[in-house]
């Protein structure tokens, strides 16, 4: 038998280990725990507001899971002739159909239907299914062009709970984009850190500014690849500025180069980390001047990871069946288009110019129907909740829309003031103008040539903006910090009380809009 002597340094060592943990624990600054825990309690009330594949592409997105997690294959992708029909296997259709939810996305007078006898009629479909009634739901996918990142994994939460109904699978599905939330606010906090210092209502603005954009709250419990996708590219801001700021180091170059390529593994649109990896990289060069070898080193480290996540696409891919790198799109990109027509590039800029000027002086070149700047910039961004169909009242818009313009001429004023600090913090200036630029001009390019090839446009929406949701954190977070000391975190608290009360308000609306 051991004696009292010979068990006491182990008791010491696990009592240091739990000494550790606590302490690791305790290092969680307080405001942080504070807006995780709101935005934990916000996603779950979303969850039980919205209604099951009520969200953007939501019920295409769990066919896609479900079909990845029943075969292990990716589903086929639909192409431009064929028609578009429901891509979802039985058990799926029959859980739409029975509860009337995909009439409830095309027309807003539509509500769902919850009753009992709805709901038991339902129960009785369910049981009497026939085997493999979760595995047709491959065939004809438009979504099955997005890369497979975001499916894989959601197909853990999917495998774990198979056993439950459809709906109980979905409601516990979504909880998992809640941990991308959540990441995506503590790489806003640390991000804020890195930029202004360990300054606390710096950090506490930006995340809370993050953690309660309307649209970013109600997008968290939605089964989307947009919720990875701004988690991703929030880390891969934060890897680039820590990158900038501390100087190259291979694990600080595969850190950023590592968030790009998951970031483009999660969605085409994550392709416009890859040429801001370059400008991190040429940005942090120039600042730090490693040794030759050292820059050879750093560039191996830069491109390794991007190379191996298309090397892993494609062989995936091809494994199971699937065709090009996201669905050919990138090469329809640069085809001719129906009938014809070809890029311009005068048409191109003048369909920008209409964008954002139109109310000013319209250029006759621009195609398409009208879509502008408030569309994007302001209803879709702070709402379009449901698939697109659910929006604050016109009133509260119109206020949004004059507090923005009045925001952006404070942040404009802001720079002007603060011209030597921005001067000095050019290496992070420009690395958050080359991911606003590139964004920008990518998803302006995607709906031009959606217009050119099928006369559709709206491809540009509010939720594409919600990757860079750190950088209007953080340009509403310098604008605090430019006015006198006391009135800063005063103008940030109003920031974020406002903010609350928009997340009330776009509840509000969607629990009257599928529940009254």
């Amino acid at each position: 038998m051991a004696s009292a002597s010979d068990t006491r340094p182990d008791e010491h060592v696990r009592a240091s280990h739990r000494r550790g943990l606590r302490a690791r624990l305790g290092e969680v600054p307080k405001p942080l725990a504070l807006i995780l825990f709101v935005a934990a309690t916000l996603s779950l009330a979303w969850d039980v507001a919205s209604p099951s594949l009520e969200g953007p592409d939501e019920a295409k997105h769990f066919a896609y899971v479900q079909y990845l997690a029943e075969t292990g294959h990716l589903p086929r992708v639909l192409t431009e002739a064929e028609p578009e029909v429901a891509p979802g296997s039985t058990e799926e259709q029959v859980t739409v159909n029975s509860l009337g939810l995909r009439p409830a996305i095309t027309n807003r007078h539509v509500r769902p239907a919850w009753s009992s006898v709805d709901l038991n009629l339902l129960h009785e479909a369910e049981r009497s299914m026939a085997h493999g009634s979760r595995t047709n739901g491959g065939s004809g996918n438009p979504l099955a062009k997005n890369p497979p990142l975001y499916y894989a994994l959601m197909t853990i939460p999917y495998r774990a709970f198979v056993w439950l109904p459809l709906l109980k699978r979905v409601f516990l599905m979504r909880l998992l984009n809640v941990l991308f939330y959540l990441a995506t606010i503590v790489f806003a906090w640390l991000l804020a850190g890195e930029l202004f210092g360990a300054v606390r209502w710096k950090q506490a603005l930006t995340a809370g500014v993050v953690a309660l954009e309307p649209q970013m709250a109600f997008l968290s419990v939605t089964i989307n690849p947009d919720n990875l996708l701004i988690a991703l590219t929030t880390g891969f801001l934060l890897a680039s500025v820590r990158l900038i700021k501390r100087g190259p180091s291979p694990w600080r170059v595969l850190a950023a180069s590592l968030f790009a390529a998951a970031a483009s593994l999660t969605h085409g649109r994550g392709l416009v980390t890859l040429p801001v990896l370059a400008v991190v990289l040429v940005v942090t060069w120039i600042r730090h001047r490693p040794a030759a070898r050292g820059t050879l080193v750093l560039a191996a480290a830069g491109v390794a990871p991007v190379g191996a996540a298309f090397l892993f696409y494609a062989l995936f891919g091809k494994a199971t069946g699937s065709g090009s790198l996201y669905g050919g799109q990138v090469s329809e990109l640069n085809s001719r288009a129906a009938g014809g027509r070809v890029f311009s590039v005068g048409q191109f800029a003048s369909t920008i110019w209409n964008f954002y000027f139109e109310p000013i002086v319209k250029t006759p070149k621009s195609i398409g129907p009208k879509w502008g700047w408030r569309q994007v910039f302001i209803e879709g961004f702070y709402s379009s909740f449901g698939s697109g169909n659910v929006s604050f009242p016109k009133s509260v818009v119109a206020v949004l829309r004059a507090l923005t313009l009045l925001g952006l001429a404070a942040l404009v004023a802001a720079i002007v003031a603060c011209w030597q600090q921005v001067r000095r913090a050019w290496p992070y200036v420009l690395v958050a103008l080359s991911l606003l630029v590139t964004s920008l001009v990518f998803l302006h390019y995607v709906n031009y040539r959606a217009v050119l090839s099928r006369g559709a446009g709206h491809l540009f929406i509010g939720r594409y903006l919600l990757p860079m949701i750190a950088l209007f954190g953080i340009a509403i977070t310098f604008t605090a910090g430019s006015l006198p000391r006391r009135l800063g975190p005063m103008f940030g608290a109003a920031i974020l009380g406002c903010a609350v009360l928009l997340c009330f308000t776009g509840l509000f609306v969607s629990v009257f809009r599928f529940y009254a």
